[in-house]
């Protein structure tokens, strides 16, 4: 799902990678996302005020760049900043963890129904929490699936694929209802993590946020997705807030955790 007044296109800059592009711009056709036609470089220069975002097919990466900002995000889960939380983030003394009921002999089972750039999801994974990242945006599972298949060559990813990092395409809401129809084995937690409202000052919001506000647009099904991840959690579910923002209205919560800028809300 994205914004419909987003114009999006992918362009693929690696021979070896355009069935995979190829692939992806005909799943959008099929409507499981906003139409995205697939262009070479030479052509996206004849349209280069066409396409607000572009999702790039690069030999080492997938990258969704922003024409606006001049700039593009892609997830790599061994360098950069998840790297650097995995390792000086806190460890199961961060509120995240304490939120999810992670403690001393009990790692509970999460599943993320709003996966986003997994970089919540990944933060759980490594302090031993088997993770299913639900992502319903065909452009962010594209940068998810790239970014685990990179990592998968790595040794030190090994761990976390064994104890389970699942990534799966669809809409949580819908997904989750399945689940409980065919009685699936439940997670012990459901992790909810909204689109935070436009900020007046985008100068506020990091890049990374205004190109997924950019991607999605006003579309917030928060509320509804908290009711089905009651009755599908075995134990409980975790909203993240901003620190100040109101609850959601789908029920007071049990507890918060807070940390300095975000607010976990326990049911």
């Amino acid at each position: 799902m994205s914004n419909p007044e987003t114009t999006i296109a992918i362009v693929c800059h690696s021979p070896a990678r355009l069935p995979e592009a190829k692939a992806l711009s005909e799943q959008a056709a099929l409507g499981e996302q906003a139409a995205m036609p697939l262009l070479k470089p030479a052509e996206l220069k004849k349209r280069t005020d066409e396409y607000d975002l572009q999702l790039r097919f690069y030999d080492d990466r997938i990258e969704l760049y922003d024409r606006r900002l001049d700039t593009g995000i892609s997830v790599d889960f061994l360098s950069g900043p998840l790297a650097h939380r995995r390792q000086f983030g806190g460890g199961r003394g961060q509120a995240i963890a304490r939120a999810v009921g992670l403690k001393a002999g009990v790692t509970p089972s999460v599943l993320d129904a709003t996966a986003g750039l997994a970089g919540d999801a990944f933060v759980l994974a490594t302090l031993g929490c088997p993770v299913t990242l639900v992502e319903r945006s065909a452009v962010l599972h594209a940068l998810l699936q790239d970014a685990i298949a990179r990592a998968s060559l790595s040794e030190s990813f090994q761990p976390i694929l064994q104890q389970g990092f699942e990534l799966v395409h669809a809409d949580a809401k819908t997904y989750m209802q399945q689940q409980i129809a065919k009685g699936a084995p439940r997670p012990d937690v459901v992790y909810i993590d909204p689109m935070y409202p436009e900020k007046k000052k985008s100068a506020l919001v990091k890049k990374d946020m205004q190109i997924l506000q950019r991607l999605h647009g006003a579309d917030d099904n928060a509320a509804e997705l908290l009711q089905t991840a009651l009755q599908f959690a075995d134990k409980r579910v975790v909203v993240k807030r901003p620190a100040h923002a109101e609850s959601l209205k789908a029920g007071k919560p049990s507890t918060s955790i807070s940390s300095k800028k975000t607010r976990y809300d326990i049911y």
